[in-house]
């Protein structure tokens, strides 16, 4: 199992840092934020499905050695069966958060509550899943449900490709100090 876990090393700091990174950034710029949450759940919608559908013993190959006793005894056992049938609903779950968190207000504090059920689900993967970065993925998900963002993911990427069309500054947002 040492062996293991040094084999994943990288992917495991790269997470941490990953995450370290969006609380800082939802504390401190909560749209861009956003835009790294939606990525990030959408790319791993997509992945989980086409990983799922065309690979499936990859999660038990991967994961379930790295899992704490609980939850291994489950990936080797009815998981390991069919995998695809425990995955494809979490990625289609993982899509819903990722875009529902492009949305105003109400849509994206709905993600962000996903974040917090997706997050501690996937906790007890321990370092399978980057433990702690589901820690500090929490925390940057109730920074961005507190942000009082009124606008969706989209109107800023249009006010943004705007200005740059027209040579101009990004005009900040109300409240913003320039």
């Amino acid at each position: 199992m040492k062996e293991q876990i040094l084999a994943e090393l990288g992917n495991y700091v790269g997470s941490n840092l990953f995450a370290l990174l969006l609380v800082l950034t939802a504390a401190r710029w909560p749209r861009v934020a956003r835009l790294l949450f939606s990525v990030l759940f959408v790319g791993g919608g997509v992945w989980n499905l086409f990983a799922s559908l065309t690979m499936p013993a990859f999660y038990v190959t991967t994961y379930g050695h790295l899992a704490t006793p609980p939850y291994a005894a489950f990936i080797f056992g009815p998981f390991a069966a069919n995998p695809a049938l425990f995955v494809v609903p979490i990625a289609f779950g993982e899509l819903a958060i990722g875009l529902l968190a492009t949305g105003t207000r109400t849509w994206r504090r709905l993600s962000m509550i996903g974040v917090v059920g997706f997050m501690i689900g996937l906790a007890p993967l321990g370092v399978g899943g980057a433990f702690p970065f589901s820690i500090l993925a929490i925390v940057a998900a109730y920074l961005l449900f507190r942000a009082p963002l009124e606008t969706s993911e989209f109107d800023d990427i249009g006010a943004v490709l705007g200005a740059l069309r027209h040579g101009l500054p990004p005009t900040p947002h109300a409240g913003a100090q320039r």
